[in-house]
């Protein structure tokens, strides 16, 4: 039995289970793989504390300090799997899983996401295209050891390398669209092999009708996302404003997994559209359902993203969607065609989106159309299959 072992910042629990690491888990499972996840054990964090069995998927916490996990290591020794894969550029776990994997012989995939959120690589991870770094120096050798020891800034300098030494060192790298694809190849002068991510399984049930101990209101604009600037959550509220100002009154729920919204709430007062927004954090799985249930359309406002999984899930959902015109989201959607598309921070194309699809009926029926067959385009049988065939492919060798 090929055993795999999956690094991840994310564990495996409700609030990931869209995620890709956690579909391409179980996917292999059901082909009779052995998997194993490892993440972070988080000292202030009681239930990212102990090892755990998810839908049938060992999980085992590790803890570590800049980058060193012996718990880690000596428990992927004892796993002994083929495949190592880690996810994500910048995770304290994937240097000690790639000294693991050269001390038993696995072979390594480096999956990256978001390769713009690295602050060695840009200057404003919150607002990253516009802010690469005009000179990048990414430690990818052991040699740059000797300089982190001479360095006066050793802390950044060794963060540096536990970051990037293992993709650069990968017998692998996946990146997850096209133009990650490019960027990979610049940074670090590597091809990678292209995998999208999975169209989230269907979850949208009609027999659930109320939201627990929040009602949340019928038909409204749907915004899903942390509270970051590349998020374009700003562009959101400015574009409700403008729909306010043209005697459009719309009510708009605001999922955001930070506890602290003050900066939203205070654009919004200033704005005066604060009792048309409703905030959501911590919400069910089951509570997310009915919230795109009972969404009008579902708007993805971003500066910048890996892949986009709430396009997906609104897809999924049967609602049209309105998104930046940013190139991860030109690979998969196309104006008036799957989506409504506008350019990122244009609060006023944003809302005469908005307008458009309120006085066509017809436009947003084929939206929904389209928007079906996309994610039928995306799903976790391709995801997993291009994986086992880069899993053969490397064990050829």
């Amino acid at each position: 039995m090929l055993k795999i072992a999956i690094v991840t910042p994310f564990g495996a629990e409700p609030r990931v289970d869209n995620y890709a690491e956690f579909i391409l888990a179980l996917g292999l499972q059901n082909l009779g793989y052995s998997v194993r996840f490892y993440t972070y054990k988080l000292k202030h964090h009681p239930s990212c504390q102990k090892n755990l069995t998810y839908k049938n998927l060992t999980v085992i916490r590790c803890r570590q300090l800049l980058g060193i996990s012996p718990g880690l290591f000596f428990s992927l020794l004892r796993f002994h799997p083929q495949i190592i894969i880690y996810f994500h550029p910048r995770s304290f776990l994937s240097f000690t899983a790639y000294l693991a994997a050269r001390c038993s012989g696995a072979k390594t995939i480096a999956e990256i996401v978001g390769i713009l959120h690295d602050p060695f690589i840009v200057d404003d991870t919150d607002n990253p295209i516009p802010n690469i770094k005009p000179k990048i120096r990414l430690l990818t050798r052991w040699t740059n050891l000797l300089n982190i020891f001479f360095s006066r800034k050793r802390r950044e300098q060794w963060i540096n390398l536990i970051f990037h030494l293992p993709i650069a060192k990968a017998d692998a790298i996946v990146a997850i669209n096209k133009d990650e694809q490019n960027y990979i190849k610049i940074f670090y002068g590597r091809d990678s092999t292209l995998i999208y991510w999975a169209a989230p399984p269907v979850q949208i049930q009609p027999q659930i009708v109320q939201l627990t101990n929040n009602p949340i209101p019928d038909f409204h604009l749907l915004f899903i996302g942390k509270k970051r600037k590349r998020k374009g959550w700003d562009t959101m509220l400015e574009a409700l404003a403008i729909l306010k100002s043209r005697g459009l009154k719309k009510k708009l729920v605001f999922v955001c997994p930070d506890l602290d919204i003050t900066m939203a709430e205070q654009l919004a007062n200033r704005l005066g559209i604060s009792d048309q927004i409703f905030f959501r954090s911590q919400i069910s799985n089951e509570d997310k359902i009915l919230i795109f249930q009972k969404a009008q359309y579902v708007v993805v406002p971003s500066r910048y993203e890996g892949f986009g999984l709430p396009v997906f899930e609104a897809f999924q959902a049967g609602k049209p969607v309105i998104a930046t015109d940013i190139p991860v989201f030109k690979e998969f959607l196309e104006h008036e065609k799957n989506a409504l598309l506008f350019p990122p921070g244009d609060a006023k194309s944003l809302a005469e989106n908005i307008i458009a699809l309120d006085r066509n009926p017809e436009l947003i029926k084929h939206l929904v159309d389209e928007g079906y067959k996309t994610a039928a385009q995306f799903t976790s049988e391709m995801m997993v299959d291009r994986f086992v065939r880069l899993f053969n492919l490397l064990l050829k060798k």
